[in-house]
C-alpha cells in the first residue's frame, strides 16, 4: 500500500499543530495535536511513498517506525486515505476526473463498513461505463438528461423521440436552434457519442420525459418488461422527478395515482381527459427544466452508482418561483399488486 491523502480533499492547517482535511462540513476531518513525526509523516503520504517509506520518514524527525503506523491507521480510520496504487484520479486531460474525484469520495454504496470511506476502486464510475440509459422524450427535459447522463460517464445513451424540433424545444445543454426540423430523437442522439463496443441489449433503466403524453402507458409496460424507469417533467409550473420505479421491489406510477384517487375521486377523470391532449404553448420555464433535468439525471446515476435514490417510493419536486426541492412519499398501494410478489 502506497498511503495517499484523497486528492479530492483539501488540506489545511488550523494552527501550527492542528489539521483539517477536507471542507465540507459533513466529511471534513480536523486532526489537533500533531507534532513532528505526524507533519513528516502527513507530508509523505502522496501515494508514492509505501509503509516502509512512512516509517523512514519518522524516523528522520526523532519518531518511530510504531508512531508512523499508528498514524496511518488513525487517518485509515478517519476515512480519508486510499492507496495511490489503486485511487489515481486521472490527468487534467481526462474530462471524467472531476466525476471520478466526487464518486469517489462517497465511497461504497453496499451498507457496508467500507460505505462512505473513499472509493479505491480502479475506476470508480466503471458501473457507469456499462450501464445502458434509454431515454424516451426529448424536449427541454429529456435532451438535457440525455447529455448530463453521457457526459457523466454512463457508456450507453439511447434516445426515442420522433417528433420535430422546434423552437420551444431549445435549451442550453439539449437541443439547439440549428435542429429546427430534425426528429428531436436523432438531432439529441447525433451529439452523443458511440456506445462500447459489445452486443446490443435492452435498457438498463428508461427515463421517461414526456413532451405530450403523461407517459402512463410506457410506465405500465416497463413496469411488466422488469425495466426500472424513472419520470422526469414538468407540470404548469412544478417539476416533478420520480417515481424511480425498481418493479416489484418499490411503488410504480399506478400506486401514485392510486394514492391520489383516495384522496381524489376524480383524479382518473382528470388523467384520461389531460393525457396526449393538452393544446396550445405548454408551461415550461427553462431554469425550472434545467432543474428538473439535473434532477433527474442525479437520481440515475445514483442508481446506477448502487444507491437507493430519494425517487424509490418517493418524488423530488420543485415549484417556480423559488425552485426548491422537496421529496413526497409514496409507499406500493395495497391494491395496486405491483409489489405482491415481492
Amino acid at each position: 500500500m502506497r498511503p495517499l491523502v484523497h486528492p479530492a480533499l483539501a488540506r489545511v492547517w488550523r494552527d501550527s499543530t492542528t489539521v483539517q482535511i477536507g471542507l465540507d462540513p459533513a466529511r471534513a476531518v480536523v486532526l489537533a495535536g500533531l507534532g513532528p513525526t505526524e507533519v513528516a509523516v502527513l507530508r509523505s503520504m502522496d501515494g508514492v511513498h509505501d509503509i516502509a517509506a512512512l516509517r523512514a520518514a519518522a524516523e528522520r524527525v526523532g519518531g518511530s517506525a510504531a508512531a508512523a503506523d499508528r498514524w496511518v491507521e488513525i487517518l485509515d480510520g478517519a476515512g480519508v486515505l486510499i492507496d495511490g496504487d489503486r485511487g489515481r484520479l486521472g490527468d487534467s486531460g481526462d474530462a471524467l476526473a472531476p466525476d471520478r474525484a466526487s464518486r469517489g469520495l462517497l465511497g461504497a454504496a453496499d451498507g457496508s463498513e467500507e460505505a462512505g470511506r473513499p472509493e479505491e476502486l480502479h475506476d470508480p464510475l466503471a458501473t457507469r461505463r456499462q450501464a445502458h440509459v434509454e431515454v424516451r422524450g426529448a424536449g427541454r427535459i429529456g435532451a438535457t438528461i440525455a447529455r448530463l447522463l453521457s457526459a457523466a460517464g454512463v457508456g450507453q445513451v439511447s434516445v426515442e423521440d420522433f417528433g420535430r424540433t422546434t423552437a420551444h424545444d431549445v435549451m442550453p445543454g439539449g437541443l439547439s436552434p440549428d435542429d429546427a426540423g430534425l426528429p428531436r430523437g436523432l438531432a439529441v442522439s447525433a451529439t452523443l457519442p458511440d456506445g462500447p463496443d459489445r452486443p446490443d441489449r435492452g435498457p438498463d433503466l428508461v427515463v421517461l420525459a414526456p413532451t405530450a403524453s403523461l407517459a402512463r402507458d410506457d410506465a405500465a409496460a416497463l413496469l411488466r418488461l422488469g425495466i426500472p424507469h424513472l419520470t422526469a417533467s414538468v407540470i404548469e409550473t412544478t417539476g416533478v422527478v420520480g417515481p424511480l420505479v425498481l418493479p416489484g421491489a418499490s411503488s410504480c406510477l399506478r400506486c401514485h395515482d392510486m394514492h391520489r384517487t383516495d384522496r381524489d375521486p376524480a383524479w382518473p377523470r382528470i388523467i384520461a381527459q389531460t393525457d396526449g391532449r393538452l393544446t396550445g404553448v405548454a408551461a415550461c420555464d427553462i431554469a425550472l427544466a434545467a432543474l428538473v433535468a439535473a434532477l433527474a439525471a442525479q437520481q440515475v446515476l445514483a442508481h446506477l452508482d448502487g444507491f437507493v435514490p430519494a425517487t424509490v417510493d418517493g418524488t423530488v419536486e420543485t415549484s417556480l418561483p423559488f425552485g426548491m426541492p422537496r421529496r413526497r412519499s409514496w409507499q406500493p398501494h395495497p391494491a395496486c399488486g405491483c409489489t405482491w410478489a415481492a
